[in-house]
């Protein structure tokens, strides 16, 4: 189960890679916006909280076809002519439930394909920040730390390679 930042920096990839650099601070918002949009699917520990149950984490919120609502409702709010960054906003939305998948060795998995199937699923491969609740405090800034290391880059590249050429000026 990756920390915050992991999922925030895969979600802000999507828009830095999508969205059209109409200004810098348009740009900025839909970056942060869509860092949001991919540690969303975690306000399902209000339902946790409010049911007192924990087989609502990680659950409807966290599966393919949620996702795609939100990518629906993105489209209908923001119209048409913002369909790039509506796409953005579905994916990084999407992003947290397969990263969750990608990312989980241990724990019950995701319900990744609700609500054609409530079976949690989890590749069990490789566990990136599991159980952070279990951690010392210095395992948790260990965790975070790994999350920048492995997910700023992509950030960084995705920046890098789609910034305005010379002699191309943007909007302020």
């Amino acid at each position: 189960m990756p920390l915050p930042i992991a999922h925030g920096l895969l979600g802000a990839s999507f828009s830095a890679a999508l969205v059209p650099r109409s200004t810098k601070r348009a740009y900025a918002v839909s970056i942060l916006t869509a860092a949001l949009f991919a540690n969303a699917p975690d306000f399902d520990f209000l339902l946790v909280f409010a049911f007192h149950s924990n087989s609502w984490h990680r659950g409807f919120t966290h599966s393919i076809v949620f996702a795609l609502v939100v990518y629906l409702i993105s489209t209908f709010v923001l119209g048409q002519r913002r369909l790039q960054e509506a796409l953005a906003y579905g994916l990084a939305f999407g992003s947290h439930g397969m990263l969750d998948y990608l990312t989980s060795k241990e724990g019950s998995g995701v319900e990744l394909l609700w609500p054609f199937s409530n079976e949690r699923l989890l590749l069990g491969w490789w566990g990136l920040s599991e159980v952070p609740s279990k951690l010392p405090p210095s395992g948790v800034i260990k965790a975070l730390a790994l999350e920048v290391v492995l997910f700023t880059p992509l950030l960084i590249v995705v920046l890098l390679l789609l910034r305005p050429r010379a002699g191309v000026t943007a909007a302020n």
